[in-house]
Protein backbone atom coordinates (compact mmCIF):
# COMPACT_ATOMS: atom_id res chain seq x y z
CA UNK A 1 0.00 0.00 0.00
CA UNK A 2 1.16 3.50 -0.88
CA UNK A 3 2.76 5.49 2.10
CA UNK A 4 0.18 8.12 1.80
CA UNK A 5 -3.20 6.05 2.41
CA UNK A 6 -1.19 3.93 4.95
CA UNK A 7 -0.55 6.94 7.10
CA UNK A 8 -4.47 8.06 6.21
CA UNK A 9 -6.05 4.71 7.07
CA UNK A 10 -3.78 4.34 10.19
CA UNK A 11 -4.47 8.15 11.46
CA UNK A 12 -8.04 7.01 11.09
CA UNK A 13 -8.19 3.46 13.22
CA UNK A 14 -6.11 5.40 16.00
CA UNK A 15 -8.37 8.53 16.24
CA UNK A 16 -11.66 7.18 16.32
CA UNK A 17 -10.86 3.49 17.98
CA UNK A 18 -14.72 2.56 15.89
CA UNK A 19 -15.59 -0.87 15.28
CA UNK A 20 -14.31 -1.99 11.94
CA UNK A 21 -17.20 -3.74 11.03
CA UNK A 22 -19.83 -1.23 11.69
CA UNK A 23 -17.06 1.36 10.19
CA UNK A 24 -16.54 -0.76 6.80
CA UNK A 25 -20.43 -1.11 5.86
CA UNK A 26 -20.32 2.85 5.60
CA UNK A 27 -19.90 4.13 1.98
CA UNK A 28 -17.75 7.10 2.94
CA UNK A 29 -15.54 4.98 4.92
CA UNK A 30 -15.42 2.73 2.04
CA UNK A 31 -14.37 5.30 -0.18
CA UNK A 32 -11.64 6.68 1.96
CA UNK A 33 -9.88 3.59 3.01
CA UNK A 34 -10.62 1.92 -0.49
CA UNK A 35 -9.66 5.17 -2.57
CA UNK A 36 -9.76 4.10 -6.32
CA UNK A 37 -6.69 4.92 -8.47
CA UNK A 38 -6.72 7.55 -10.58
CA UNK A 39 -9.68 9.31 -8.67
CA UNK A 40 -9.24 13.32 -7.76
CA UNK A 41 -7.26 13.00 -4.61
CA UNK A 42 -9.60 16.47 -3.52
CA UNK A 43 -12.53 14.40 -3.48
CA UNK A 44 -10.75 11.94 -1.10
CA UNK A 45 -9.27 14.65 1.30
CA UNK A 46 -13.13 16.72 1.27
CA UNK A 47 -14.39 13.12 2.08
CA UNK A 48 -12.03 12.87 5.01
CA UNK A 49 -12.78 15.91 6.56
CA UNK A 50 -16.61 14.97 6.83
CA UNK A 51 -15.93 11.91 8.43
CA UNK A 52 -13.44 13.51 10.48
CA UNK A 53 -16.33 16.59 11.56
CA UNK A 54 -19.09 13.62 12.50
CA UNK A 55 -19.42 13.89 16.19
CA UNK A 56 -21.14 11.20 17.62
CA UNK A 57 -24.35 11.06 19.19
CA UNK A 58 -26.81 9.38 20.93
CA UNK A 59 -30.75 9.16 20.43
CA UNK A 60 -32.80 8.59 23.34
CA UNK A 61 -37.12 7.90 23.05
CA UNK A 62 -37.03 9.85 26.17
CA UNK A 63 -35.36 13.41 27.35
CA UNK A 64 -37.29 13.94 29.56
CA UNK A 65 -40.42 12.08 31.56
CA UNK A 66 -42.10 11.88 35.16
CA UNK A 67 -42.64 8.31 36.65
CA UNK A 68 -44.21 7.34 40.09
CA UNK A 69 -42.83 6.01 42.89
CA UNK A 70 -42.65 2.20 42.98
CA UNK A 71 -42.95 2.43 38.94
CA UNK A 72 -40.61 2.27 35.96
CA UNK A 73 -39.61 3.53 32.57
CA UNK A 74 -38.02 1.88 29.86
CA UNK A 75 -35.65 4.13 28.05
CA UNK A 76 -34.31 3.26 24.81
CA UNK A 77 -31.80 4.82 22.22
CA UNK A 78 -29.53 4.72 18.90
CA UNK A 79 -25.79 5.29 18.82
CA UNK A 80 -24.91 7.52 15.40
CA UNK A 81 -21.28 7.51 14.19
CA UNK A 82 -19.44 8.32 11.39
CA UNK A 83 -23.41 8.54 9.56
CA UNK A 84 -24.23 5.01 10.71
CA UNK A 85 -26.21 4.07 13.18
CA UNK A 86 -24.18 1.77 15.26
CA UNK A 87 -26.30 0.00 17.67
CA UNK A 88 -28.10 0.63 21.10
CA UNK A 89 -25.98 -1.08 23.71
CA UNK A 90 -25.27 1.48 26.13
CA UNK A 91 -23.78 2.03 30.06
CA UNK A 92 -26.59 3.32 31.81
CA UNK A 93 -26.07 5.13 35.41
CA UNK A 94 -28.10 7.62 37.79
CA UNK A 95 -27.21 10.56 38.82
CA UNK A 96 -28.95 9.63 42.01
CA UNK A 97 -29.90 5.58 42.82
CA UNK A 98 -31.87 6.86 45.86
CA UNK A 99 -34.56 8.52 43.42
CA UNK A 100 -33.93 6.27 40.40
CA UNK A 101 -32.16 3.41 39.59
CA UNK A 102 -31.54 2.33 36.08
CA UNK A 103 -30.65 -1.46 35.35
CA UNK A 104 -27.97 -2.60 31.86
CA UNK A 105 -30.65 -2.75 29.64
CA UNK A 106 -32.37 1.19 30.31
CA UNK A 107 -35.22 0.34 32.46
CA UNK A 108 -35.43 3.72 35.52
CA UNK A 109 -37.29 2.79 38.19
CA UNK A 110 -38.71 5.32 40.79
CA UNK A 111 -37.46 4.91 44.29
CA UNK A 112 -37.65 8.32 45.99
CA UNK A 113 -39.52 11.85 45.29
CA UNK A 114 -36.89 13.94 43.60
CA UNK A 115 -35.50 15.16 40.31
CA UNK A 116 -32.07 12.56 38.50
CA UNK A 117 -30.87 12.31 35.57
CA UNK A 118 -30.13 9.25 34.12
CA UNK A 119 -27.46 9.05 31.42
CA UNK A 120 -26.74 6.47 28.25
CA UNK A 121 -23.02 6.36 27.65
CA UNK A 122 -21.60 4.48 24.70
CA UNK A 123 -20.31 1.59 24.38
CA UNK A 124 -17.06 3.16 22.71
CA UNK A 125 -17.14 5.85 25.40
CA UNK A 126 -17.71 8.50 22.72
CA UNK A 127 -20.76 9.14 23.18
CA UNK A 128 -23.10 10.36 26.03
CA UNK A 129 -26.99 11.34 26.21
CA UNK A 130 -29.50 12.16 29.56
CA UNK A 131 -33.05 11.94 29.95
CA UNK A 132 -34.06 14.07 33.06
CA UNK A 133 -36.63 11.65 35.31
CA UNK A 134 -38.56 13.50 37.86
CA UNK A 135 -39.94 11.06 40.28
CA UNK A 136 -43.34 11.94 41.99
CA UNK A 137 -45.94 10.50 44.23
CA UNK A 138 -48.98 12.04 42.73
CA UNK A 139 -50.31 14.14 45.64
CA UNK A 140 -51.63 17.98 45.17
CA UNK A 141 -51.26 20.16 48.14
CA UNK A 142 -52.80 23.50 48.35
CA UNK A 143 -53.55 26.53 51.41
CA UNK A 144 -57.34 27.16 52.39
CA UNK A 145 -56.06 30.88 53.26
CA UNK A 146 -59.21 32.34 53.87
CA UNK A 147 -59.98 28.99 56.67
CA UNK A 148 -56.49 28.73 58.22
CA UNK A 149 -56.65 25.04 56.56
CA UNK A 150 -54.01 23.08 54.22
CA UNK A 151 -55.45 20.59 52.05
CA UNK A 152 -54.47 17.37 49.89
CA UNK A 153 -55.87 15.64 47.44
CA UNK A 154 -54.62 12.51 45.41
CA UNK A 155 -54.16 12.27 41.63
CA UNK A 156 -55.56 9.06 39.81
CA UNK A 157 -52.84 7.64 37.96
CA UNK A 158 -54.95 6.44 35.18
CA UNK A 159 -57.35 9.30 34.49
CA UNK A 160 -55.44 12.48 36.42
CA UNK A 161 -58.66 13.53 37.90
CA UNK A 162 -57.73 14.91 41.90
CA UNK A 163 -59.76 13.27 44.74
CA UNK A 164 -60.06 15.09 48.20
CA UNK A 165 -57.98 12.91 50.65
CA UNK A 166 -57.76 14.84 53.97
CA UNK A 167 -57.38 18.57 55.94
CA UNK A 168 -55.67 19.59 58.47
CA UNK A 169 -55.92 22.92 60.22
CA UNK A 170 -53.62 22.00 63.18
CA UNK A 171 -50.19 24.21 62.55
CA UNK A 172 -52.00 26.06 59.44
CA UNK A 173 -51.12 29.31 60.22
CA UNK A 174 -53.35 32.19 60.11
CA UNK A 175 -54.14 33.15 56.54
CA UNK A 176 -51.83 30.81 54.98
CA UNK A 177 -50.76 31.77 50.88
CA UNK A 178 -47.37 30.44 49.62
CA UNK A 179 -46.56 26.46 49.79
CA UNK A 180 -43.78 24.66 48.78
CA UNK A 181 -42.15 20.51 49.38
CA UNK A 182 -38.65 19.97 50.02
CA UNK A 183 -37.77 18.11 46.65
CA UNK A 184 -37.32 14.47 48.55
CA UNK A 185 -41.13 14.63 49.49
CA UNK A 186 -40.13 14.74 53.12
CA UNK A 187 -41.49 18.26 54.32
CA UNK A 188 -44.13 20.66 53.68
CA UNK A 189 -43.92 24.35 54.08
CA UNK A 190 -46.85 27.48 54.02
CA UNK A 191 -46.25 31.07 54.22
CA UNK A 192 -48.92 32.27 56.68
CA UNK A 193 -49.98 35.75 55.62
CA UNK A 194 -51.54 36.76 59.25
CA UNK A 195 -49.20 35.89 61.51
CA UNK A 196 -45.42 36.35 60.23
CA UNK A 197 -45.07 32.62 60.38
CA UNK A 198 -43.90 29.46 58.26
CA UNK A 199 -45.83 26.29 58.56
CA UNK A 200 -43.65 23.01 58.83
CA UNK A 201 -44.97 19.77 58.03
CA UNK A 202 -43.93 16.14 58.09
CA UNK A 203 -45.39 14.42 54.87
CA UNK A 204 -46.48 11.14 55.43
CA UNK A 205 -44.54 8.54 53.07
CA UNK A 206 -47.21 6.45 52.38
CA UNK A 207 -50.16 8.34 52.33
CA UNK A 208 -48.76 11.75 52.06
CA UNK A 209 -50.46 12.78 55.01
CA UNK A 210 -49.36 15.54 56.80
CA UNK A 211 -48.17 16.47 60.52
CA UNK A 212 -47.50 19.88 62.15
CA UNK A 213 -43.43 19.37 63.19
CA UNK A 214 -43.04 19.89 67.03
CA UNK A 215 -41.99 23.32 66.54
CA UNK A 216 -44.52 24.44 63.10
CA UNK A 217 -43.85 27.59 62.84
CA UNK A 218 -41.23 29.68 62.58
CA UNK A 219 -40.35 33.91 62.47
CA UNK A 220 -41.17 34.87 58.72
CA UNK A 221 -41.40 38.12 58.87
CA UNK A 222 -44.31 40.71 58.10
CA UNK A 223 -47.07 39.20 55.50
CA UNK A 224 -44.83 36.19 54.13
CA UNK A 225 -46.20 35.18 50.72
CA UNK A 226 -44.27 32.30 48.58
CA UNK A 227 -41.43 30.35 49.19
CA UNK A 228 -39.17 28.13 47.34
CA UNK A 229 -36.49 25.76 48.04
CA UNK A 230 -33.44 24.66 47.12
CA UNK A 231 -32.94 21.46 44.81
CA UNK A 232 -30.56 19.73 46.74
CA UNK A 233 -33.67 20.11 50.01
CA UNK A 234 -30.99 22.41 52.01
CA UNK A 235 -32.62 26.12 51.94
CA UNK A 236 -36.10 27.67 51.98
CA UNK A 237 -36.33 31.14 50.48
CA UNK A 238 -39.26 33.02 51.66
CA UNK A 239 -40.90 36.36 49.78
CA UNK A 240 -41.51 38.56 53.07
CA UNK A 241 -44.22 41.47 51.47
CA UNK A 242 -45.03 43.12 54.16
CA UNK A 243 -41.18 43.56 55.70
CA UNK A 244 -40.24 43.72 52.02
CA UNK A 245 -37.60 41.13 52.12
CA UNK A 246 -36.38 37.75 51.36
CA UNK A 247 -35.53 35.68 54.36
CA UNK A 248 -33.44 32.50 54.15
CA UNK A 249 -33.73 29.79 56.39
CA UNK A 250 -32.00 26.03 56.58
CA UNK A 251 -34.35 22.84 56.34
CA UNK A 252 -32.69 21.14 59.69
CA UNK A 253 -33.10 17.00 59.44
CA UNK A 254 -36.63 17.02 61.21
CA UNK A 255 -37.85 19.04 58.74
CA UNK A 256 -37.67 22.16 61.37
CA UNK A 257 -36.56 25.75 59.97
CA UNK A 258 -33.42 27.85 61.20
CA UNK A 259 -33.34 31.76 60.49
CA UNK A 260 -30.40 32.06 58.32
CA UNK A 261 -30.40 35.67 57.25
CA UNK A 262 -32.68 38.68 55.96
CA UNK A 263 -32.07 40.65 52.64
CA UNK A 264 -34.14 43.73 52.20
CA UNK A 265 -35.35 43.98 48.32
CA UNK A 266 -37.04 47.55 48.83
CA UNK A 267 -40.24 46.31 47.60
CA UNK A 268 -42.82 44.43 49.34
CA UNK A 269 -43.86 41.54 46.70
CA UNK A 270 -45.39 37.95 46.92
CA UNK A 271 -43.50 36.62 44.26
CA UNK A 272 -39.99 34.74 44.23
CA UNK A 273 -38.38 32.44 42.11
CA UNK A 274 -35.47 30.31 42.01
CA UNK A 275 -33.11 28.92 39.18
CA UNK A 276 -33.61 25.20 37.72
CA UNK A 277 -29.63 24.56 38.68
CA UNK A 278 -30.78 26.08 41.99
CA UNK A 279 -27.64 28.48 42.15
CA UNK A 280 -30.14 32.32 42.02
CA UNK A 281 -32.99 33.78 43.19
CA UNK A 282 -34.79 36.03 41.46
CA UNK A 283 -37.19 39.16 42.65
CA UNK A 284 -38.33 42.05 41.21
CA UNK A 285 -36.16 45.40 42.13
CA UNK A 286 -37.39 48.22 43.97
CA UNK A 287 -38.67 49.83 40.80
CA UNK A 288 -41.10 46.69 39.94
CA UNK A 289 -39.44 47.46 36.43
CA UNK A 290 -35.99 45.25 36.24
CA UNK A 291 -35.55 41.44 38.03
CA UNK A 292 -32.76 40.94 40.16
CA UNK A 293 -30.42 37.99 40.75
CA UNK A 294 -29.02 36.91 43.93
CA UNK A 295 -26.42 34.31 44.21
CA UNK A 296 -26.93 31.64 46.61
CA UNK A 297 -24.14 30.30 48.56
CA UNK A 298 -24.20 26.40 48.53
CA UNK A 299 -22.59 26.30 51.76
CA UNK A 300 -24.15 28.10 54.40
CA UNK A 301 -27.31 29.77 52.08
CA UNK A 302 -26.48 33.21 52.49
CA UNK A 303 -27.33 35.77 49.29
CA UNK A 304 -25.22 37.92 47.47
CA UNK A 305 -26.90 40.30 44.71
CA UNK A 306 -25.83 39.19 41.28
CA UNK A 307 -27.33 41.39 38.36
CA UNK A 308 -29.86 43.37 37.60
CA UNK A 309 -31.80 42.92 34.16
CA UNK A 310 -32.22 45.18 31.37
CA UNK A 311 -35.70 47.94 31.87
CA UNK A 312 -38.89 46.88 31.37
CA UNK A 313 -42.48 47.86 31.59
CA UNK A 314 -44.25 46.76 34.72
CA UNK A 315 -47.39 47.53 36.35
CA UNK A 316 -46.27 46.50 39.86
CA UNK A 317 -46.87 42.94 39.66
CA UNK A 318 -44.63 40.14 38.64
CA UNK A 319 -44.50 36.24 38.06
CA UNK A 320 -41.37 34.96 37.40
CA UNK A 321 -41.00 31.65 35.37
CA UNK A 322 -38.04 30.03 34.43
CA UNK A 323 -37.51 27.52 30.68
CA UNK A 324 -36.57 23.60 31.98
CA UNK A 325 -33.43 24.21 30.10
CA UNK A 326 -32.18 26.75 32.94
CA UNK A 327 -31.35 29.24 29.97
CA UNK A 328 -34.88 31.81 29.80
CA UNK A 329 -36.81 33.99 32.56
CA UNK A 330 -40.49 35.00 31.79
CA UNK A 331 -41.76 37.99 33.46
CA UNK A 332 -45.62 37.97 33.52
CA UNK A 333 -47.02 41.10 34.34
CA UNK A 334 -49.21 43.92 32.64
CA UNK A 335 -49.12 44.99 29.90
CA UNK A 336 -46.75 42.68 28.57
CA UNK A 337 -44.45 39.50 29.35
CA UNK A 338 -40.99 40.16 29.19
CA UNK A 339 -38.67 37.36 27.97
CA UNK A 340 -34.76 37.36 29.32
CA UNK A 341 -31.89 35.13 28.78
CA UNK A 342 -29.85 34.18 31.70
CA UNK A 343 -26.45 33.38 31.89
CA UNK A 344 -26.12 30.47 34.84
CA UNK A 345 -22.38 31.40 35.54
CA UNK A 346 -22.60 35.14 36.20
CA UNK A 347 -26.64 35.70 36.76
CA UNK A 348 -26.77 38.08 34.23
CA UNK A 349 -29.54 38.74 32.28
CA UNK A 350 -30.22 39.81 28.91
CA UNK A 351 -33.54 41.35 26.67
CA UNK A 352 -35.26 39.25 24.62
CA UNK A 353 -38.43 40.29 23.61
CA UNK A 354 -41.64 41.85 24.87
CA UNK A 355 -45.05 39.99 24.24
CA UNK A 356 -48.20 42.10 24.55
CA UNK A 357 -50.21 40.44 26.91
CA UNK A 358 -52.72 43.04 28.17
CA UNK A 359 -54.25 41.06 31.04
CA UNK A 360 -53.51 40.41 34.79
CA UNK A 361 -50.92 37.89 35.63
CA UNK A 362 -51.56 36.11 39.07
CA UNK A 363 -49.45 32.70 38.24
CA UNK A 364 -47.91 31.18 35.11
CA UNK A 365 -46.31 27.69 34.50
CA UNK A 366 -44.21 26.33 32.00
CA UNK A 367 -44.71 22.71 30.54
CA UNK A 368 -41.78 20.15 31.41
CA UNK A 369 -41.07 19.81 27.72
CA UNK A 370 -40.57 23.38 27.44
CA UNK A 371 -42.96 24.06 24.81
CA UNK A 372 -45.49 25.89 26.24
CA UNK A 373 -46.13 29.03 28.72
CA UNK A 374 -49.36 29.44 30.09
CA UNK A 375 -50.26 31.91 32.34
CA UNK A 376 -52.84 32.61 34.89
CA UNK A 377 -55.10 35.54 34.25
CA UNK A 378 -56.66 36.48 37.74
CA UNK A 379 -58.90 39.37 36.72
CA UNK A 380 -60.18 37.68 33.36
CA UNK A 381 -61.62 34.25 35.03
CA UNK A 382 -58.74 32.93 31.92
CA UNK A 383 -55.70 30.79 30.86
CA UNK A 384 -53.60 31.74 27.76
CA UNK A 385 -50.91 29.78 26.61
CA UNK A 386 -48.08 30.94 24.56
CA UNK A 387 -45.75 28.14 22.51
CA UNK A 388 -41.89 28.86 23.07
CA UNK A 389 -39.04 28.54 20.85
CA UNK A 390 -36.64 26.47 23.37
CA UNK A 391 -33.71 27.79 21.10
CA UNK A 392 -34.29 31.60 21.49
CA UNK A 393 -37.03 31.95 24.60
CA UNK A 394 -39.04 33.59 21.98
CA UNK A 395 -43.08 33.16 22.25
CA UNK A 396 -45.95 33.10 19.86
CA UNK A 397 -49.48 33.34 21.20
CA UNK A 398 -51.37 30.31 20.85
CA UNK A 399 -54.88 30.45 22.56
CA UNK A 400 -56.73 32.00 25.72
CA UNK A 401 -59.08 29.51 27.73
CA UNK A 402 -62.18 31.10 29.47
CA UNK A 403 -62.49 29.21 32.30
CA UNK A 404 -64.68 31.36 34.75
CA UNK A 405 -65.85 34.65 34.75
CA UNK A 406 -65.89 36.75 37.41
CA UNK A 407 -63.12 34.41 38.77
CA UNK A 408 -60.51 35.00 41.01
CA UNK A 409 -57.66 32.66 39.37
CA UNK A 410 -54.66 31.47 41.36
CA UNK A 411 -52.18 29.86 40.31
CA UNK A 412 -51.30 26.60 38.09
CA UNK A 413 -49.22 23.20 38.61
CA UNK A 414 -48.51 21.22 35.72
CA UNK A 415 -47.91 17.44 36.77
CA UNK A 416 -44.00 15.76 36.26
CA UNK A 417 -45.40 14.17 33.34
CA UNK A 418 -46.91 16.95 31.75
CA UNK A 419 -50.52 15.13 30.81
CA UNK A 420 -52.30 17.21 33.79
CA UNK A 421 -53.05 20.88 35.22
CA UNK A 422 -54.68 22.03 37.96
CA UNK A 423 -55.73 26.10 38.45
CA UNK A 424 -56.52 27.30 42.48
CA UNK A 425 -59.45 29.57 42.80
CA UNK A 426 -60.06 31.69 45.46
CA UNK A 427 -63.85 32.99 44.14
CA UNK A 428 -65.15 29.44 44.83
CA UNK A 429 -64.16 26.11 45.98
CA UNK A 430 -63.77 24.21 43.09
CA UNK A 431 -60.23 23.73 41.66
CA UNK A 432 -60.27 23.48 38.17
CA UNK A 433 -58.48 20.23 36.33
CA UNK A 434 -57.39 19.95 32.20
CA UNK A 435 -55.77 17.66 30.45
CA UNK A 436 -52.50 18.62 28.03
CA UNK A 437 -52.36 18.00 25.29
CA UNK A 438 -48.40 17.50 24.70
CA UNK A 439 -48.24 18.16 20.57
CA UNK A 440 -49.87 21.56 20.78
CA UNK A 441 -50.74 22.66 24.73
CA UNK A 442 -54.35 22.79 23.89
CA UNK A 443 -56.59 22.24 27.87
CA UNK A 444 -59.53 20.39 27.76
CA UNK A 445 -61.33 20.11 30.62
CA UNK A 446 -61.55 17.66 33.14
CA UNK A 447 -64.18 19.30 35.50
CA UNK A 448 -63.64 20.57 38.72
CA UNK A 449 -63.18 18.63 41.97
CA UNK A 450 -65.03 20.55 45.27
CA UNK A 451 -62.77 20.95 47.81
CA UNK A 452 -65.70 22.64 50.30
CA UNK A 453 -62.53 25.82 50.77
CA UNK A 454 -61.38 28.53 48.66
CA UNK A 455 -58.00 27.86 47.60
CA UNK A 456 -54.86 30.38 47.45
CA UNK A 457 -51.97 28.45 45.88
CA UNK A 458 -51.30 24.71 45.31
CA UNK A 459 -47.87 22.55 44.80
CA UNK A 460 -47.59 19.26 43.15
CA UNK A 461 -45.59 16.74 44.70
Amino acid sequence: MHTKYFIKNYFLFILFGFNLNACLLNPIVQQILCFEKGKDSRESFFLMAYLLNQIPYIELNRTWAGIRKGESLQLEGNYFAFGQNLGSSFQWSSSDPSVASVDSNGLVSGIGNGKVTIRATASDGRATADSNITVYSGYVYTTFNLDNLVGQLTQNASTGILSPTGTIGAGAGSDPNGIVTDPAGKFLFTGNFGNATISQFTINQTTGALTPNATFTSPAGTNPRNLVVTPDGKYVYLASEGTQSIRAFAINADGTLSFINSYSTGIGHSQIQISRDGNFIFFLSSSFTELVSYRINPSDGTLTQAATSPTFANDFSGNVATHPNGNYLYVGSFPAITVLSFDSVTGNMNFVESETHSMGINGSAIHPNGRFYYTININEGSISCYMIDPNTGRLSFNFTLSVLFPSSLRFMVIDPTGRYAYVAENNGTNMFQFSINQTTGELTSMGTVNLTYRQWNLTFL
